[in-house]
């Protein structure tokens, strides 16, 4: 049997994220089928085990390609350009990839708020690197005398994102008058306007 080529296994590994987004979209974690996943993909069935260990570990990888892409996305500011602009930059580049893929998004939601805590655990961890980017910018602005200091950046941030989520579900609520593009310029001046220095 020949071996599969590196470059053949990193495609095959995203068709398999692409198809799983969708999978997971519309029918959600616990519903979604990993063989219905590796057809979508193109491949046979079983085949999204030589890439991944479980069901959760594929959403878990789908939401880490989430918080990548957004990574990607983000335009570029200064790291010294004021917190406004580095986090509109965030909120951004956030937004544009959830319109990109917002049924994922909605469902990844969804899952984070009801999946069992192990499952939870699971996926949390995807956005690390989201959030300790994050984190980093709240301590510089600190020092800088943006923020206010009576709180961590840690406990900034989250504030930070449990804004910008509730923004979110916002708009996906029926009947809400929220629009996507409006979140970024929302979320941060509410968010400036208690956390900023005192």
């Amino acid at each position: 049997m020949p071996r599969i080529s590196e470059a053949a296994k990193a495609e095959h590994r995203q068709r398999l994220l692409q198809a799983a987004a969708s999978e997971f979209a519309a029918k959600g974690l616990e519903a979604a089928r990993v063989d219905d996943i590796s057809v979508a993909a193109g491949l046979a069935k079983g085949t999204i085990y030589n890439y991944f260990d479980s069901k959760i570990a594929v959403f878990r990888a789908v939401v880490e390609e989430w918080a990548q892409r957004t990574i990607r996305a983000r335009e570029s500011v200064p790291d010294d350009a004021p917190i406004r602009d580095q986090l509109l930059a965030v909120v951004r580049a956030d937004i544009q990839v959830v319109s990109e893929m917002e049924e994922f998004a909605r469902t990844a939601m969804r899952e984070v708020l009801t999946a069992p805590s192990p499952a939870v655990s699971e996926i949390l961890p995807a956005w690390d690197p989201v959030d300790q980017e994050i984190t980093e910018m709240m301590e510089e602005a600190q020092r800088r005398g943006e923020l206010r200091t009576d709180r961590s950046a840690d406990e900034l941030m989250r504030v930070f994102f449990t804004l910008t989520n509730g923004l979110l579900l916002e708009h996906w609520l029926p009947g809400s008058g929220m629009v996507l593009t409006d979140i970024p310029e929302l979320a941060v001046d509410y968010y400036l306007d208690g956390a900023g220095s005192r």
